[in-house]
């Protein structure tokens, strides 16, 4: 069977926090550089995988409009985030996988009462996921191509509240959470459904499908936005869907290269919860052209991608279609970047 890049996401958190974008993180998984498509029964799986979002551009609706930002100038999120993840197949079929996510990020922005530019840290343990995966078919009998489907729960073990500060005019400063972009976690329960296939299209050529849908039934989180008389942050539903082909490049190498989509949403009514009326959600949908690769050396496989953006949407959430005169508008990055190893035991 011939490689492929297939699209698996370790679904770390789920909280916008990318500045504006919708998706906390996700990191892509390969199949590795020999064709090794299927994690077999009994086996163990270890992950760890890394993101980087540099977001410096702000956007209201379409149009880039850096002046539209506080103080005149697009504010600044810089996020790391390093998951862990380990999955245990029970059978060729069936597998089990439990995802821990660590994050540190920053916000850096003018438009304070004191004239001044100040920069808010994050950093904690993030939101952690337990997710169960089924392929439809038989792996030994379909190596060419399949389907799984998956069904989770994320919990809310990251902190949603970290403190930070609101700067007064006259230089006095009073502790308050810091925003939601940047928390490790976004306070509630969440479902987590995926699916995911491959198909093989030539003898060195796969295209490859990823989907997840997670879905916050908490209607919004106990911490307000900006102050303490402002909305209440949503803990908003959260989108993610990729689609391309990956090249067999290097067979005695095992370097795999990949080309397709990517789009990460918001969407601006939850699917259960309700709170789309009352609360703060960055809505929004981000598309990106996404290159990535691979390489497998014996049980261990190197992956990178860096999706670049093309298209930006940051949607008016119900709450701003109900308020005259809101402008729906954030920061997005201009490009993402992931990187991950994964080890066969």
């Amino acid at each position: 069977m011939s490689a492929a890049i297939l699209s698996q996401a370790l679904i770390a958190s789920s909280s916008p926090a990318q500045g504006c974008e919708p998706i906390r993180f996700t990191t892509p998984v390969s199949l590795g550089g020999q064709g090794e498509a299927y994690q077999r029964g009994g086996e163990w799986q270890a992950t760890l995988g890394y993101r980087r979002l540099l977001s410096n551009e702000f956007f209201v609706g379409k149009t880039e409009n850096s002046a539209a930002g506080p103080g005149g100038e697009a504010p600044v999120f810089e996020i790391h985030t390093l998951v862990a993840d380990v999955a245990y197949a029970f059978r060729d079929r069936y597998r089990v996988r439990v995802s821990v996510p660590v994050t540190t990020g920053s916000e850096t922005r003018s438009g304070w009462p004191d004239g001044q530019k100040h920069t808010t840290r994050a950093t904690g343990i993030g939101d952690v996921s337990v997710m169960g995966e089924a392929w439809l078919l038989q792996p030994r009998t379909h190596q060419g191509g399949n389907v799984s489907l998956g069904l989770g729960v994320k919990a809310p073990t990251g902190s949603h509240t970290v403190a930070g500060k609101l700067y007064a005019a006259n230089g006095a400063t009073t502790a308050f959470p810091a925003t939601q972009q940047i928390q490790p976690g976004d306070g509630g329960w969440a479902v987590l459904l995926q699916g995911q296939a491959f198909q093989r299209l030539a003898s060195r050529v796969n295209a490859y499908e990823f989907g997840s849908y997670m879905v916050s039934p908490k209607a919004r989180s106990d911490v307000r936005r900006g102050s303490a008389t402002g909305p209440f942050w949503s803990v908003p539903d959260v989108y993610s869907a990729r689609l391309g082909a990956a090249f067999l490049v290097l067979p005695e190498h095992g370097l795999t290269m990949s080309l397709g989509g990517r789009i990460d949403g918001i969407p601006v009514h939850d699917l259960v919860g309700g709170g789309d009326d009352s609360s703060f959600k960055t809505s929004a949908l981000v598309a990106f052209a996404d290159p990535g690769m691979s390489y497998t050396r014996g049980r261990g496989t190197w992956t990178a991608s860096v999706p670049y953006r093309v298209y930006v949407n940051r949607q008016k959430s119900v709450l701003e279609q109900n308020t005259a005169g809101a402008v729906a508008a954030g920061g997005f990055a201009k490009y993402l970047v992931f990187l991950s190893y994964t080890h066969r035991l």
